[in-house]
């Protein structure tokens, strides 16, 4: 500060400690005191107005000596837009004209960015549940992060976080002179979602408060009902025009209305909170803001003021997102901190450091307590502690009775009330309330599905099992050698195993996991009721489960009628996709009660209904082990003997 009042440039400005003096008005925001103090002395200041007067080398120093100023911030941007950018091409890299390494020729690898999603919080905790080692490792790298510098995930990792902060930016851009202020934060709405989470965990109802709450299984339903459709089109448009093979036209399968209406109406709650309070639904919504805003009270590095160098001008307050700091009172509350670093970065003095948590109320000027005047005793005294005491009482009294109510709804078998030829779950789920106890619904092993054969259902798995990932036959069938949907899913619901099975396998494989089973009804038969020559199904299965055996018709003639072997079916659903049965024939209606071609009553002929196929692939549950027939392979002939012409 001596150098400051003996160098040169105190003829423009005073000492500089009051005022700004006069060439500092053509620097951004960013470009301050504490800038040139790391860079030039106090004695090449005038030069430096100089320079900066006449248009000189200022942009070039200006991007340099941001990233001097706030090198948190420029790592924050960094880390953000890696995993913003890999987690959603991880959703759209199956599209022609969003994939990398198809439309440049190279980036190999990239492919892997679904490993990105592993490192959600919500994902790593369900993970290290299923027995996952590196979900337990990815899991204890976050949590040390929060307990050390707070909450930076949040606005390193989360992606819908990182959505946010988009949308504040644009909002920011269309409403530069908007800012916003110190708010007090509100507990009861944070604690209270929190309980109703732990509330569902307890009670059986994890999966279908997860489907709801988890940031990262928002985002990604977002990009696949939402953002899908809109890659696809512009894939079939370049596709239109292109003549490179490359480039070719995509079928979509469009999700149900509810689904579209519920994945549209979170993105325009998060938009909209994000737009009119920056951070409003991650510190009053989001569970796992709040609960990482419990870690980031103890953290060891926490944002604290420095009021020897703080101005008191409000710079940091007008940039904060979250709403947090109080600069009347010299605090910031770590809970609602999401560690964004704009306020560091908009400090002209350096008013705002991480600190030892120790150190931050040593610095802090004690200030004096007003005491209220004495008053006779009353009621009123006692408010404080009554509404303490009654909001407590509100939220234990709300917990408990949600608890009740859920505990009382998840009673039962649900599986059995479910359609059987409706919820068959991808290999690997194991048992229907497993998978939907786990399963969060981000989407991700469908937009994956390279047979798109796994949709988002509506209400065909329950209530819990709202957009949670199904096999559609109707789409196309799972196929016999991929396993594409386990290798993506971040959670473990979908556990991984080997593809294939050999001889001496012992273990279950992909190819072995019976995950339905078909059942055939030789009325919807074309080849029993129609006289007519027909294999699709058996040239479609791929275990030979279906094959052929002679059968008469009624016209005189031999035929092949289709038989099924149950203990070789696996349930992929390929018979069932490739039968050409579709739809109810009229002449067929008037033989609806006089069926005599089973040898029992199907439930179809219980329900005065016909089968939609004539194969029908019912779920199984839990799944099972089916045998595999191995084949052994040709061996080549010995001798010219065996071939005398």
């Amino acid at each position: 500060e001596q150098d400051r009042k003996n160098s040169p440039c105190a003829a423009w400005g005073g000492n500089g400690a009051g005022r700004r003096r006069p060439f500092q008005a053509s620097y951004p925001p960013y470009q301050h005191g504490l800038t040139r103090r790391l860079l030039l002395p106090s004695a090449d200041d005038a030069v430096e107005g100089q320079l900066s007067a006449s248009g000189g080398f200022m942009i070039n120093m200006s991007v340099i000596k941001a990233f001097l100023v706030s090198p948190l911030k420029w790592l924050r941007v960094t880390v953000a837009v890696i995993f913003f950018i890999g987690i959603a091409y991880a959703f759209l890299h199956h599209i022609p004209a969003w994939n990398v390494p198809n439309m440049t020729g190279g980036g190999e690898g990239v492919e892997d960015s679904f490993s990105l999603a592993r490192w959600q919080l919500v994902p790593s905790v369900l993970g290290t549940l299923s027995g996952a080692a590196v979900s337990a490792v990815i899991l204890g790298v976050l949590l040390l992060l929060t307990l050390l510098f707070g909450r930076v995930y949040c606005s390193f990792i989360c992606p819908l976080g990182i959505l946010q902060d988009i949308v504040f930016r644009i909002r920011r851009w269309l409403a530069p002179k908007r800012f916003l202020k110190f708010s007090r934060p509100v507990p009861w709405m944070r604690y209270g979602v929190l309980a109703l989470l732990a509330a569902c965990c307890v009670t059986g109802l994890a999966g279908l408060s997860l489907n709801w709450l988890d940031p990262y299984s928002i985002f990604g339903r977002i990009m696949y009902v939402l953002a899908w459709p809109a890659a696809i089109w512009s894939n079939n448009l370049l596709a239109a025009d292109s003549s490179s093979a490359d480039l070719v036209q995509m079928d979509y399968f469009p999700a149900a209305f509810p689904v579209l209406l519920a994945s549209a109406g979170m993105l325009g709650l998060v938009a909209v909170m994000s737009a009119w309070k920056g951070r409003l639904y991650c510190n009053t919504v989001c569970p796992v803001g709040t609960f990482l805003g419990l870690l980031s009270r103890i953290s060891l590095f926490r944002l604290g003021f420095d009021p020897a160098s703080c101005k008191k001008c409000g710079k940091c307050v007008k940039s904060c997102k979250a709403q947090c700091l109080n600069l009347k009172e010299y605090k910031i509350d770590s809970s609602r901190c999401v560690a964004c670093y704009d306020c560091v970065r908009s400090c002209s003095e350096g008013g705002i450091r991480y600190r030892w948590f120790t150190r931050v109320r040593q610095q802090i000027p004690a200030q004096k307590k007003k005491v209220p005047p004495a008053s006779a005793p009353s009621s009123s005294a006692a408010v404080p502690s009554i509404a303490g005491s009654s909001r407590r009482q509100f939220l234990e009294a709300t917990a408990v009775g949600l608890a009740a109510a859920a505990f009382s709804g998840c009673r039962g078998d649900a599986a059995r009330k479910l359609d059987p030829t409706q919820c068959v779950l991808p290999p690997g789920a194991g048992s229907l309330e497993r998978f939907l106890d786990i399963c969060t619904g981000c989407q991700m092993c469908v937009a994956n599905c390279p047979t798109h054969v796994l949709q988002p259902s509506y209400l065909q798995l329950g209530l819990k099992g709202f957009m949670k990932p199904r096999m559609d036959f109707a789409t196309k069938y799972c196929l016999y050698d991929c396993h594409r949907c386990a290798e993506v899913c971040p959670t473990g619901a979908i556990r991984r195993m080997p593809v294939t099975a050999e001889r001496d396998t012992e273990g279950i494989t992909k190819d072995t996991t019976r995950i339905a089973v078909a059942r055939f009804y030789v009325c919807r038969c074309l080849v029993a009721r129609e006289d007519m020559d027909c294999g699709a199904c058996t040239e479609h299965c791929p275990t030979k489960a279906l094959y052929t055996v002679p059968y008469i018709g009624r016209d005189g003639q031999e035929h092949r009628l289709p038989r099924l072997d149950p203990s070789l079916c696996i349930g992929c659903g390929a018979c069932e996709h490739a039968c050409p049965v579709t739809a109810e024939r009229p002449e067929e209606r008037e033989r609806r009660n006089s069926c005599d071609l089973c040898e029992e009553k199907c439930e179809f002929g219980r329900r005065r209904e016909m089968p939609p196929r004539a194969l029908v692939v019912r779920a199984v549950n839990p799944q099972q082990k089916a045998v595999k027939k191995f084949e052994d392979k040709a061996v080549d002939p010995v001798g010219d003997a065996d071939f005398p012409f």
